[in-house]
Order: C-alpha cells, then sequence, then structure tokens
C-alpha cells in the first residue's frame, strides 16, 4: 500500500508533538507609528492636482499575517493547524487564518506629518505579507468635531487650469467593515528592531491611480464658490455619487500600506 507523502508528515509531526510541548515561536514587539509620507501632493486623473490640510480616521485591531495568500491559508497551513495549534496559536489571540501579529484597540490616526506611534505591536517570528484592521468610528472626545459619529474625513485643495476647489470629504463605513490585505512585508526575527510605519498612500505605487480619481471637482462645485462637502447627506446626485466613489476606494487595500523603517 502507497503512503500519501502530506498525510505521512502530518503524522510524523503528530507523534512529534505527543514526544513533548511544541515549541513557540519567538515573540517581537515593535512600536507602529503614524507613517504621513503617503500623502503629498498627487495629480489626479483628470489632472488636479490634490493638497490634503487634513486627514484623519478611526480603525480597530491592527493584525499582521504571516506569508501566504492574504485571503486564505494554504492547504498545508489548515492541515497542520490540525496537528501543531499551539505553536501558532492561543485562545483570543493569534487566530484567524494567517494572523500571527496585532496590535489591538481603538485608534484615531491623523496622517498629515507629526508621525505619532500608534502602539506596540507583538508579532510571532515569521516572514509577514500583509495587515489587516477594522474601520470605527469618531466619538465625541476624539478631539476632532468634524469626526464625530464619521470614520473619516479627508480635506484640503484640488487645484486645476488656476482654479482652485477647497474640500472636506466625510467618510462613513459600514459597521464592522474590515480591510483585508494591505501590503506589509517583513522578516521578523528575534531581536528585530524595525518601526512600523503605517500608511494611507494617496497614489497606488502599483496601479498609479490615486484616491481621488474619477472626481470633477470644478464640476461638483455647482455653486462656483470654490467650497465642496462631500458626503452621503448632500441634496446634489452628483456629489453623492462622487462620495460613494471616493468611500468605496478608501475601504480598499490598494491606498494602505504598513511600511517598515
Amino acid at each position: 500500500m502507497r503512503t500519501n507523502p502530506i498525510l505521512l508528515s502530518i503524522l510524523l509531526a503528530a507523534g512529534l508533538c505527543a514526544c513533548g510541548e511544541p515549541e513557540e515561536a519567538p515573540r517581537v514587539e515593535l512600536p507602529v507609528f503614524v507613517d504621513p509620507s503617503g500623502t503629498g501632493a498627487v495629480t489626479t486623473d483628470l489632472g488636479y492636482t490634490i493638497e490634503l490640510t487634513e486627514a484623519r480616521t478611526v480603525i480597530e485591531d491592527l493584525t499582521f499575517a504571516i506569508a501566504g495568500e492574504a485571503h486564505e491559508a494554504s492547504l498545508w497551513r489548515r492541515l497542520s493547524r490540525l496537528v501543531i495549534p499551539a505553536a501558532y496559536a492561543h485562545p483570543g489571540h493569534f487566530q484567524g487564518g494567517d494572523v500571527t501579529g496585532e496590535l489591538r484597540g481603538r485608534f484615531v490616526l491623523s496622517w498629515l506629518p507629526g508621525g505619532e506611534e500608534v502602539g506596540r505591536a507583538t508579532l510571532l517570528a515569521g516572514t509577514y505579507t500583509s495587515a489587516n484592521f477594522t474601520f470605527g468610528r469618531g466619538g465625541a472626545g476624539d478631539g476632532a468635531a468634524a469626526l464625530s459619529g464619521h470614520t473619516a474625513v479627508l480635506g484640503g485643495s484640488a487645484k486645476k487650469g488656476g482654479g482652485t476647489v477647497r474640500f472636506t470629504a466625510t467618510l462613513d463605513a459600514p459597521e464592522g467593515r474590515e480591510l483585508i490585505g494591505a501590503p506589509f512585508e517583513l522578516q521578523v526575527r528575534q531581536g528585530s528592531k524595525e518601526r512600523l510605519g503605517f500608511r494611507l498612500v494617496l497614489k497606488d505605487p502599483l496601479e498609479g491611480d490615486t484616491l481621488f480619481d474619477g472626481l470633477d471637482f470644478a464640476a461638483l462645485d455647482a455653486d462656483g464658490d470654490g467650497e465642496l462637502a462631500i458626503e452621503a447627506s448632500s441634496a446634489a446626485e452628483a456629489v453623492v455619487e462622487a462620495y460613494n466613489l471616493l468611500r468605496r476606494r478608501f475601504m480598499t487595500h490598494d491606498h494602505f500600506d504598513v511600511k517598515p523603517n
């Protein structure tokens, strides 16, 4: 009778586990800070130069995932967890697919220059490829009245052909909306000292599109006063369409990443 090599590997691993307690990978604490380097001026597909004067977002529970597909664990990982789950997780921590790092909590982030520290993340040693988080909502005590009850506020100017439109976009993510698979590439080892820069990236480095592509700011400023509020409650259908476009793009992993330095 021929023996399936994958099954044999699992049985061998189970035998090793039966001989003693499995060894857990080293845990490493690394500081996470807000990196403003992704929010510099960009030019959209319609020729508007965007410069932000406000960029605030509320998030919860930043987590980090090791090598493998960002959305689904490989067959080997799913099988191996049947026999060596303690090597990767304890109840309440590091669970859910390939997630083996975390910074739990609720955070109000500003991506303008300043670069404040968010906290210290705990990661198991391994090769990381992605990060995840949940969008939150601002509260009355968060220090920014415009953010109260909302997920994000983006404000600034859109310049084109000598004209300027000053805008504020107030975005609301659905409750519990997760962002999965933001790029994060780092080999974490015992003794690693990197700082993890959490970025909002206005221009996708791979595709070259910007967060504000498709928004014709001059046309949306129907009364021509140079002021534009992009929000779901707008009475103008074109503004609501622009809001939906911007919100949908904002909630994708194309415009967030974690950059070690």
